[in-house]
């Protein structure tokens, strides 16, 4: 079982489709590295596995236990 993964992420903001469909599987123990193009989505991808933003399709899962779908709001 996967310690983190995240199955067909999908994520907009307006018309602009800045995420589509992104597999990632981590499994305990493992050491990832994330690369890419500047505007590829890296930072976008990294803020909803951090549940700073929430995506507009897809699953992501902690140790096995799927995450819900809305973010919590920070609170003052």
């Amino acid at each position: 079982m996967a310690l983190l993964e995240a199955v067909g992420v999908t994520k907009r903001f307006g018309a602009l489709t800045v995420l589509r469909d992104v597999d990632l599987r981590i499994d305990a123990g493992e050491v990832v590295a994330l690369v890419g193009e500047n505007g590829a989505g890296k930072s976008v991808l990294v803020a909803c596995l951090a549940r700073l933003v929430e995506v507009d399709e897809g699953q992501i899962h902690l140790d096995g236990t799927p995450l819900p779908a809305q973010v919590d709001k920070v609170r003052d």
